[in-house]
């Protein structure tokens, strides 16, 4: 529900968080401020849990611009046309240009990672674009990071944050 309130010369609007729905790219989104919310031109946000062992399907944003902040967990996202991957730690940002492939990994089997996302997409997810002929090469990623992070092959690179910003 939300609430406005006017004070003096601006807006306020309060309203919760909405219930978590599965995206189209098969991640769980809550959308926290969106179009629906205020009159929102170029900026949106929200929040992504990425359950244990869990990995999204290859996606584009069509028109957007995502920044992820990575609150708790252990991610790698897998970018571009061969799915490279980049490793996050708790702390770490990732910008994401708009049309740029990629997918969410979770890299632990059993704990959740929670996520915050801002995109340029006012309603916050209404430009995924699925890239499905990018599905087989994401699974055989996905597999040989999940063995990597499992043998501590990836410990050094999840010590401490980082900052990536994948572009064209």
């Amino acid at each position: 529900m939300t609430q406005l309130i006017s004070h003096r010369d601006i807006r306020i609007a309060t309203g919760g968080l909405g219930e978590a729905v599965m995206g189209p790219q098969r991640q769980q989104l809550t959308v926290a401020v969106h179009s629906g919310l205020a009159p929102i031109r170029n900026l949106s946000s929200g929040t992504v849990r990425m359950p244990g062992g869990h990995h999204a399907l290859a996606h584009i944003h069509a028109e957007s611009e995502i920044q992820v902040y990575v609150v708790c967990g252990r991610i790698a996202s897998l970018v571009g046309p061969d799915l490279t991957p980049l490793l996050h730690a708790p702390g770490s940002l990732l910008y994401i240009a708009p049309g740029v492939e990629h997918v969410g990994v979770n890299l632990d089997p059993y704990e959740p990672a929670d996520l915050v996302e801002f995109r340029t997409d006012p309603a916050f997810n209404a430009d995924v674009v699925n890239v499905p002929g990018l599905d087989a090469l994401a699974e055989t990623r996905v597999t040989q990071l999940r063995r990597d992070y499992l043998l501590g092959r990836c410990d050094e690179q999840l010590a401490v944050p980082s900052v990536h910003a994948v572009t064209r």
